[in-house]
């Protein structure tokens, strides 16, 4: 379907981003104390400084760091090093665990030449979950990232390339217990499973890329930073000038065609309905049951025959949404609790250093502030939705902002599918009997109201 114009008002979007110069980590393993005789008083050993650790892996307070001196041992043994870790990552499958490749490239983080590595990027831990994910996150420019800092040392060119974000993979073989592992797809974006979805995963992306716009600098010039501060300030600059935006899982949801979506709660502010929608999967059947808070404009509804009363002040609706509309939707809803909220977008990572700069720079232990965001309305509501693929198969289900979310990108996309979707609907008969299974599984706390509406909702008049 066409992707509809004004679904992202940007006027509307207010976002608070507060940038930081790097990931909020858990800080290194304190050091080993010394062993105690059993029967011995343990020794009196002060606890360490809150940060002491974490500021111990980068250099020491205040303290210079600069790359290794070209040709020497230290330098040969961390390109050793680093071609080791890339001939282990060129062999890996996506079964395979992630532990030695976690281990060895933290080994060589940790080294010597990689010390201003550490200053740019405080915090980093490589503590990959799985071998899929080490993969990608490597060819994504982790790989560059490390070669880097030997080429600078070695003097072999003056590329600085920034570091990727780490990408979460969502595949069945990452995710085997996930209820949804069998509509995961693998990895690849050219297998049948992704190719299946690639259009809505297209839409959701731009609609990420729209709603990221009004946080984003287009013009960063480098130059003056580089002027004032040296390497530090010029690489800082590059790297807060990357642009970033919530992005999909690799891998992720394919096509969800089966089974029944129900979304419940309560729609409105000063009017609302507390109301029950249940859609068909594989037929596109509807089925609402709202008990308002006033007798909404019935026009059209009533001549249709597609609304009625079967309980005091409950109105029950049927008809039919398009299918490409409500799977896409479906679609959305399920894969919104693997959208990664801030992701490098940027596949050019190489930046040019400056002519006659240094690469030096100084722990000042300064970190930026943290990123938050967080935004909500009176006017909102939240509202469970529930899926599932047949009777006594497993429930996903989750929460939404209804009518969209001031601070979740995944979460508003979803909710504006549904609208789309419904807006859309066609009223009068349900080409599907709504299942007793989906009424007793899927519904979970509707009022009592609603649910004497739906048990009493009888049979779907006959579709012509």
């Amino acid at each position: 379907m066409p992707y509809p114009r004004g679904v992202v008002s940007l006027s509307s979007l207010l976002l608070i981003a507060c940038t930081s110069a790097g990931s909020a980590e858990a800080p290194a393993e304190a050091p080993g104390r010394d062993t105690v005789q059993p029967d011995a008083p343990p020794a009196a050993t002060p606890d360490p400084a809150p940060d002491e650790d974490v500021w111990a892996a980068v250099g020491g307070d205040g303290e210079a760091v600069a790359l290794c001196e070209a040709e020497s041992k230290a330098l040969a043994d961390a390109r050793a090093e680093y071609e080791a870790l890339q001939s282990l990552v060129e062999g890996l499958r996506p079964d395979d665990s992630a532990e030695a490749f976690n281990v060895r490239a933290n080994e060589l983080l940790g080294g010597e030449c990689f010390a201003v590595a550490r200053v740019d990027e405080p915090g980093l831990r490589l503590d990959l979950p799985s071998a899929a994910a080490a993969k990608a996150y490597w060819e994504s420019g982790l790989d560059m990232w490390f070669r880097t800092y030997l080429d600078l040392a070695a003097a072999d060119n003056r590329d600085v390339w920034l570091l990727p974000s780490q990408r979460d993979v969502v595949t069945p073989q990452t995710h085997p217990d996930d209820p949804l592992a069998p509509w995961l797809c693998p990895q690849d974006p050219e297998s049948s499973c992704a190719r299946a979805v690639l259009a809505y995963a297209a839409r959701a992306e731009r609609y990420f890329e729209l709603w990221a716009l009004p946080g984003l600098d287009a013009s960063v010039d480098c130059e003056p930073a580089a002027r004032e501060g040296g390497y530090a300030k010029w690489r800082d600059c590059e790297r807060d000038g990357l642009r970033r935006h919530a992005a999909l899982a690799l891998g992720g949801v394919g096509l969800v065609d089966e089974g029944w979506i129900v979304v419940e709660g309560r729609r409105g502010h000063y009017e609302y309905c507390d109301e029950v929608a249940a859609f068909d999967l594989s037929t596109g059947a509807y089925y609402r049951f709202a008990e308002c808070d006033h007798r909404p404009e019935l026009d059209g509804l009533a001549d249709a025959g597609a609304l009625g009363q079967t309980a005091a002040g409950v109105q029950v609706e049927t008809g039919r949404v398009d299918l490409e509309h409500l799977r896409e939707f479906a679609w959305a809803t399920l894969s919104a609790q693997y959208v990664q909220p801030d992701v490098v977008r940027d596949t050019a990572l190489g930046r040019q250093l400056p002519a006659d700069m240094a690469v030096t720079r100084t722990d000042d232990r300064s970190l930026g502030g943290l990123g938050l965001i967080g935004m909500g309305s009176s006017g909102h509501t939240s509202v469970r939705w529930a899926w599932s693929a047949g009777a006594g198969k497993p429930v996903v289900s989750g929460d939404m902002s209804w009518p969209g979310s001031l601070s979740n990108p995944a979460e508003d996309h979803a909710v504006r599918l549904l609208s789309i979707a419904e807006g859309r609907a066609a009223p009068g008969c349900a080409p599907s009997a709504l299942p007793d299974w989906v009424a007793d599984g899927l519904v979970d706390e509707p009022t009592d109201a609603v649910r004497e509406a739906i048990a009493r909702r009888g049979a779907p008049a006959r579709c012509k």
